[in-house]
C-alpha cells in the first residue's frame, strides 16, 4: 500500500477568533497535551502536502521549530500554514524565523506557504469571524508577508449563507494583490468544526457564485486554473447535496492529525485510527483498514474540500483531466440545474 500524500496537522486548538462556521474556539485547547516539535518526526516521509492548521497555529511559540521538523522529515512536502491573520507582527516574526530555521534554506520563498482566511470585505469579514477589526488585521498580515518576500501567499475564503456574494469580492481582492485565492464551503464535523448545518450554504445564489468562479477559472490558459475549476464544480455539487465526483480515499491517501496525536481518516469523520504516540502510521493503517474502509464507504457527508480532493486527483488524474478538457474546449458540464 502506497503511503499517504496529504495531511492536515492541527497543531493547537487554541484560537483567538470566534468564527460563526467553526466551533474550535469553544473547546478546551488543553495545550499541556500538545505534541512537541520533535514528535512531528512521526509524519510519513511519503507526504507531499502538509496543511498546518488549528485553531490558530501562530499562537504556538514553537511553530517555527514544528515547521523545521516537518520540512526535514517530509522533504518532498509543500507545507502550508492556515491562519486567521489576527496577529500581524507575531506572524511576520514567526515566518521570518521559519525561513531562518528551515532545512530548505533561508529564502522564505522555499520555506512555507501561507493562506490568510478572509471571508468577505470589511465588516462582513469582521462579523463572520466575530472579531472587530479582523479584516484590517488580516490585510496587514498579507502586506507584511509580501514585504517579507513570501510568494506562495493567498487568501482563503469559506462560503456560508452569510457570505454569499462576498467570495467573489475576496477573489477580486486576491487578484489585485497578485496573490492566490482558494475557497471552500462550510462543513460540519464532530471532531473538528462542530455542527454547522445552519451555516452550510444551500441557496441558488451560493451555487451560482461558485459556478461563476468555476467559469472564470476555465477562461484561463493555465492548467492549474482548470484543476481549480474541477474542484469548484465539486463544491457546487456538494452544496446541492450530490454525491462526490471522485471516491473518497480518506485514511489511505490522506489523514487528519489533531494537536494531541490522535489520527483520523479525515477532519470530518469521527473514526479514530489511533494515536501517533503509540504507533507508526503504517501499522495504524494496517490495523484499522477494515473499520476505516467501512466508515468511509458509509459516510453520508459527501464532503468536498481541497485536502481530501487533491490526493485522488493527483493519483487518478484521467477523469478530472477529461472533464477539464471538455469544459475548457467544448463547454461541457459547465451548468448545474438549480
Amino acid at each position: 500500500m502506497l503511503g499517504p500524500v496529504s495531511c492536515i496537522a492541527a497543531v493547537t486548538y487554541g484560537c483567538n477568533s470566534r468564527c460563526v462556521m467553526c466551533d474550535i474556539w469553544k473547546r478546551d485547547a488543553d495545550v499541556a497535551r500538545e505534541l512537541t516539535p520533535d514528535e512531528y518526526r512521526w509524519l510519513p516521509r511519503s507526504l507531499k502536502s502538509v496543511n498546518v492548521s488549528g485553531g490558530e497555529p501562530f499562537l504556538r511559540d514553537d511553530l517555527p521549530e514544528i515547521v523545521a521538523v516537518m520540512s526535514e522529515t517530509c522533504p518532498r512536502a509543500r507545507i502550508v500554514i492556515s491562519t486567521n491573520g489576527l496577529l500581524p507582527e507575531r506572524i511576520e516574526a514567526a515566518v521570518a524565523r521559519i525561513s531562518e530555521t528551515s532545512p530548505r534554506g533561508s529564502d522564505p520563498a522555499g520555506a512555507v506557504a501561507v493562506r490568510v482566511s478572509v471571508d468577505g470585505l470589511g465588516e462582513v469579514h469582521d462579523r463572520i469571524r466575530g472579531v472587530p477589526g479582523a479584516y484590517e488585521r488580516a490585510m496587514e498580515t498579507v502586506r507584511r508577508l509580501q514585504r517579507l518576500g513570501v510568494p506562495d501567499l493567498g487568501l482563503a475564503a469559506t462560503l456560508t449563507e452569510d457570505s454569499v456574494g462576498e467570495i467573489t469580492r475576496v477573489k477580486e481582492k486576491a487578484d489585485q494583490l497578485g496573490i492566490r485565492f482558494v475557497m471552500s464551503a462550510a462543513h460540519s464535523s464532530p471532531i473538528f468544526f462542530g455542527e454547522q448545518e445552519v451555516e452550510r450554504p444551500h441557496s441558488k445564489e451560493s451555487v451560482g457564485e461558485v459556478l461563476s468562479l468555476m467559469r472564470d477559472s476555465l477562461r484561463s490558459w493555465r492548467p492549474y486554473d482548470w484543476a481549480k475549476a474541477y474542484y469548484l464544480r465539486g463544491v457546487a455539487e456538494y452544496i446541492k447535496g450530490r454525491p462526490r465526483r471522485m471516491p473518497c480515499r480518506a485514511g489511505i491517501d490522506f489523514f487528519f492529525l489533531d494537536p494531541w496525536g490522535d489520527v483520523y481518516p479525515c477532519n470530518i469523520g469521527g473514526t479514530k485510527m489511533g494515536n501517533m504516540r503509540e504507533s507508526d502510521f503504517k501499522s495504524m493503517q494496517r490495523d484499522t483498514v477494515d473499520v476505516v474502509r467501512e466508515s468511509v464507504e458509509s459516510c453520508s457527508v459527501q464532503c468536498w474540500m481541497v485536502c481530501t480532493v487533491a490526493p485522488p486527483m493527483s493519483r487518478r488524474p484521467l477523469k478530472p483531466l477529461a472533464w477539464m478538457l471538455g469544459a475548457k474546449f467544448l463547454g461541457l458540464d459547465t451548468r448545474l440545474d438549480q
